[in-house]
C-alpha cells in the first residue's frame, strides 16, 4: 500500500478578493477606494483584500504529490461563517497540527482520512475581558437610577463608564483547525487517494459511496460579480446553464430604494438572451441578492415578496431562482424567514424558487434548512463546510430531502480546488456546479468545462 512520506506546505493566492460585504453594504465604495477603506467585520485589515491560500502537497511514496488548495470564501465572518484565512496562519497549523497525524500514514479511504482531519482540534491562545463582579441590586427605584442600572448592565464592561483600559487575560482554547485548512487537505487526501487506486476522483467518491459511475455533464452557473452587464453578455454567447448571480454590493446603484433598478436589469437580461442566445435557449436566471431585499424593505415579508412578483414577472417565459431574499441575525431566524416566504409563494401561485446561502455554513445547517421545508434550492458553499466529504454529503442530503442541490464555493477559490468541485459534482450529480474561480466568467467557465468533458472522456476510455 502506499503511504504519505511527507507533507509540503507553500503559500498560494486566490483568483479573487475577500470582501467586507457588510462595510459595502452599510457605505457604498467604488472598487478603487476599497483597497484602503476600513473594514467593518472584524478579521479585514481593509475592505479588500487579496484573497490568501495555502497549496498543500502530499508526497508518497514514488514521489508522486497530490495537491490541496486551503483557501476560504470571499465574504468571510459573516452570517456565522468562519473569519478571514491567514496565509501565515495555515502555514503554521498544517505543519503543527496536520503534518504529524498525516505523516507516514496509509492511503487507504478517503473518507475516513477526510473525516479524521476535519476533526482535528488545535490549541490557541486568544485575549479576553476578565471575568466582572455582578452588579448590586438597586434600591432607589427613581427614573434616573434605574435609566443608569440597565446603561450598565448592557454595557459589555459594566465597571467601566468607558469601556477603555479593560483588564483582559489571556486563555488557550481549544478550536477546531479553519475550514480553509480542512478543505484544502482533505482534497489533497482525495487526490492521493485517486493516485493510488489509477482512478479520477470522481471514482473514488462513486466507490466509497456506493454511486453510479459518472457518465454525464453537469449544467454550469456563472456569477458576473459587480459587471453585471458585460459578464451576463459572457454567459449567454457561453450558453450557460444558469445565469448571472448579479453580485449585489452597492444598494442605491444595483436595486435602488424600492427594487426598481433590479426589476430594470432582469428586464434587459431578458431582453439580450433573447437576442443573443437565440430560440432553442432557455437558461434559468438566478439572482444572488445577498438579504439587500430584506435590507431595503426593513424585512417585510409582505413587501418582499411584492418584489419577488416583480421579478418573477419581469423574468418570464425563463424560470427564476432568487438566492438569499433576506439575511437575518441567526440561522433558526433565517430559516423562520424563509420558511414564510415560500408559504406566501405557494399561497400567490407563484413559480420563483428560492435559494438559501447565508446560514448554511455546515452540513447540520443544511439539514436543518432541509428539515423545516424551508429552501427550494441550497448553495453547498465548499469551503464553508470545511472537508470535501462534507459537501458530498450535503449533496446527498439535498436530493435526500427533494431539495436542489447547487454545488458553489466562491471567486475567492484556486483553479485546483474548482477542479476537486468538478470531481464531486461528477459524482454526485447536483442540479448546478457553479464555475469558478474569479470573477470574470470566461476563466470559471473553461476550468471547471474543461474539467468536465476532460474527466468523463477518461472514464468511458478506461471502461472501453
Amino acid at each position: 500500500m502506499t503511504h504519505i512520506s511527507k507533507i509540503l506546505a507553500v503559500p498560494a493566492t486566490g483568483a479573487y478578493y475577500y470582501e467586507d460585504l457588510t462595510a459595502l453594504q452599510t457605505h457604498p465604495l467604488p472598487p478603487v477606494g476599497r483597497y484602503t477603506a476600513d473594514p467593518v467585520t472584524e478579521g479585514f485589515g481593509i475592505v479588500r483584500e487579496v484573497s490568501e491560500a495555502v497549496s498543500v502537497g502530499l508526497v508518497l511514496d514514488d514521489d508522486t504529490v497530490a495537491w490541496g488548495d486551503c483557501v476560504a470564501v470571499a465574504y468571510s465572518g459573516k452570517a456565522g461563517r468562519a473569519g478571514v484565512f491567514r496565509t501565515a496562519e495555515g502555514l503554521d497549523t498544517v505543519q503543527r497540527v496536520v503534518a504529524p497525524v498525516l505523516q507516514g500514514r496509509e492511503l487507504t479511504s478517503f473518507r475516513a482520512l477526510a473525516a479524521e482531519v476535519d476533526a482535528l482540534t488545535e490549541s490557541v491562545t486568544v485575549m479576553r475581558p476578565l471575568p466582572q463582579p455582578e452588579q448590586e441590586k438597586v434600591e432607589d427605584p427613581s427614573r434616573r437610577k434605574l435609566l443608569s442600572s440597565v446603561a450598565r448592565l448592557l454595557s459589555p464592561y459594566p465597571d467601566d463608564e468607558t469601556g477603555d483600559d479593560v483588564p483582559m487575560e489571556q486563555v488557550v482554547v481549544e478550536r477546531p483547525l479553519h475550514t480553509a485548512i480542512r478543505y484544502g487537505v482533505s482534497q489533497a487526501l482525495l487526490k492521493a487517494v485517486a493516485i493510488t487506486r489509477g482512478l479520477t476522483m470522481a471514482e473514488v467518491i462513486a466507490q466509497e459511496w456506493d454511486l453510479p459511475r459518472p457518465d454525464a455533464l453537469i449544467p454550469i452557473h456563472a456569477q458576473s460579480g459587480s459587471e453585471r452587464f458585460a459578464n451576463a453578455d459572457k454567459m449567454i454567447v457561453r450558453r450557460v446553464a444558469s445565469l448571472p448571480h448579479a453580485l449585489v454590493d452597492n444598494i442605491p446603484e444595483q436595486l435602488g430604494d424600492d427594487g426598481l433598478k433590479l426589476t430594470r436589469y432582469l428586464k434587459w437580461l431578458h431582453g439580450r438572451i433573447e437576442q443573443l442566445g437565440g430560440d432553442d435557449y432557455f437558461p434559468t436566471i438566478h439572482l444572488d441578492v445577498h438579504g439587500t431585499l430584506g435590507q431595503i424593505f426593513e424585512n417585510d415579508l409582505g413587501r418582499v415578496l411584492g418584489k419577488l412578483y416583480a421579478l418573477e414577472y419581469a423574468a418570464q417565459p425563463y424560470s427564476l431562482r432568487v438566492e438569499c431574499p433576506v439575511m437575518m441575525e441567526s440561522r433558526a431566524a433565517q430559516i423562520k424567514a424563509m420558511q414564510t416566504l415560500r408559504n406566501y409563494i405557494s399561497l400567490r401561485k407563484m413559480s420563483v424558487k428560492l435559494v438559501v446561502d447565508e446560514w448554511a455554513n455546515t452540513l447540520d445547517d443544511i439539514r436543518a434548512f432541509i428539515d423545516a421545508d424551508a429552501a427550494d434550492m441550497i448553495q453547498i458553499k465548499m469551503p464553508d463546510l470545511g472537508s470535501v466529504h462534507n459537501s458530498v454529503e450535503a449533496v446527498l442530503a439535498c436530493q435526500a430531502g427533494g431539495v436542489g442541490a447547487f454545488l458553489g464555493g466562491s471567486c475567492a477559490e484556486t483553479d485546483l480546488s474548482a477542479r476537486v468541485a468538478v470531481h464531486v459534482a461528477l459524482a454526485t450529480r447536483p442540479d448546478i456546479i457553479m464555475a469558478k474561480p474569479g470573477m470574470g466568467v470566461d476563466e470559471g467557465v473553461t476550468i471547471v468545462q474543461n474539467e468536465m468533458t476532460r474527466t468523463l472522456a477518461w472514464i468511458r476510455a478506461r471502461e472501453a
